[in-house]
């Protein structure tokens, strides 16, 4: 799977993750392990699922080694002060998204941990940088 698929998919199924977490917590912090017994995970399960195996956890290490790649190709052998602003900016995004999915090697499982993970810490991460990095990417 490419990056830019990966990253897609990871943001598919943590909205998804997202909405039904919030349904079934009314307002409250979601607590992921009840969640997993909940009516609400029980209505998206299959799709939840069918998302999560699309992914392999060689996926999550091609996005990260493609994200690295794109941020060396934006330095050009330059170091970051000579980079004009706009390509700092981008070289920050690709670092913030490349960061965000090597600080938790996950391990790819429908339980409370990685569903807390993905949209906790890494959807926002996604939602902000997905528009600006997956056109470097392609």
């Amino acid at each position: 799977m490419s990056a830019v698929d990966t990253i897609e998919t990871l943001i598919k199924l943590g909205a998804l993750l997202k909405d039904a977490g919030q349904k079934a917590s009314a307002g409250t912090r979601t607590d992921w392990t009840k969640f997993l017994t909940s009516p609400e995970f029980g209505q998206i399960q299959a799709a939840a699922t069918g998302l999560l195996n699309m992914l392999k956890e060689s996926d999550l290490d091609q996005a990260i080694s493609a994200l690295a790649a794109k941020q060396d190709a934006l330095l050009g052998g330059k170091t970051l002060v000579d980079l004009p602003t706009d390509k700092l900016i981008q070289y920050s995004d690709l670092g913030d998204a490349r960061l965000m999915l090597a600080a938790r090697k996950v391990k790819l499982a429908a339980n409370a941990g990685f569903f807390g993970w993905l949209v906790q810490d890494a959807l926002p991460v996604l939602i902000a940088t997905a528009p600006k990095i997956i056109p470097l990417l392609v």
